[in-house]
């Protein structure tokens, strides 16, 4: 029944256009978006992570914008997001429409894009799909599942800010499962969050690797494949791109939260994706 939808929606683009903006995009406007507003986007099987940690790392930094968390998963399985990488650009295409939109509504405020993982390649082919003359501030990567060697020069084009990757060669599932599964653009070189970006436009003053140091440790990011997207992190760190000059508040960078006992949890599941797999990329068959 599976491989029939995955036929159909691949016949009928505009039926997964309409499924993705009908049940995956928020409804409601927030007052907040006129000071502002960041898209994040979760990695594949939209799992939860980030989504309450990056929403409250900002505010904890005085982000007046508001943050909408975008659903793209159909599937709500890593791997099926993975490699059904359709979706992924569908879903790219429709959110670069709805950023386009917001600016042209929104003429003073600034939009931003916050990926993990999978979702990486959903937000560069969302920014990608900015329509001119509308530009995306800033864009930050982590842990992300896209090829290192992406071309950026496109995106590049649609960005008065910067992208961001943050990236550590100890990501268990970039090292892992995404090896057999291969980047979500469909190689199987380095994923982005392994090595940095290098591919065409990586040479631009506007994008910014930045490798995991101990410097990090003590706000988080120990090397897990979702631990820059945990509010201490956010708090700590991915906070400037998004807030810049306008924070209001000091916050302790080290201090727990709530979130992070959520996101912990949250995390216990990763070694279940790792485990799901063989390196052949085929499934191990879990007792019921």
């Amino acid at each position: 029944m599976l491989a029939i939808n995955v036929q159909f929606l691949r016949k009928y683009p505009m039926i997964l256009g309409l499924l993705l903006c009908t049940f995956l995009c928020p409804g409601c406007a927030d007052p907040a978006q006129r000071f502002g507003r960041t898209w994040y986007i979760d990695g594949a099987g939209n799992w939860g992570f980030g989504a309450f940690g990056v929403p409250n790392g900002l505010k904890e930094r005085g982000y007046k914008g508001a943050v909408t968390n975008h659903r793209w998963s159909l599937t709500f399985n890593p791997a099926l997001d993975q490699t059904l990488r359709f979706i992924a650009k569908e879903s790219g295409r429709q959110l670069g429409k709805e950023i386009t939109r917001y600016l042209r509504e929104n003429p003073n405020a600034d939009a931003n894009v916050i990926a993990l993982s999978a979702g990486t390649g959903v937000g560069i082919w969302a920014i990608e799909n900015v329509s001119p003359p509308y530009k995306v501030k800033n864009y930050v990567m982590t842990g992300s599942s896209l090829s290192s060697r992406y071309d950026l020069r496109k995106a590049l084009g649609n960005m008065k800010g910067k992208i961001v990757c943050y990236y550590t060669s100890s990501d268990p599932v970039l090292d892992g499962p995404v090896r057999a599964l291969g980047t979500i653009d469909g190689t199987f070189d380095d994923s982005a969050g392994l090595v940095g970006l290098k591919g065409p436009g990586a040479d631009s003053p506007k994008v910014v690797n930045i490798g995991r140091t101990s410097h990090f440790a003590r706000i988080g990011w120990t090397g897990g494949h979702a631990d820059c997207v945990t509010e201490q992190f956010v708090r700590g760190e991915i906070y400037k791109y998004i807030v810049g000059g306008n924070s209001s508040r000091t916050a302790d960078p080290t201090r727990s939260s709530d979130s992070a006992t959520i996101h912990r949890a949250i995390v216990a599941t990763q070694p279940l994706l790792a485990e799901t797999f063989t390196e052949s990329g085929e499934p191990v068959a879990r007792p019921r």
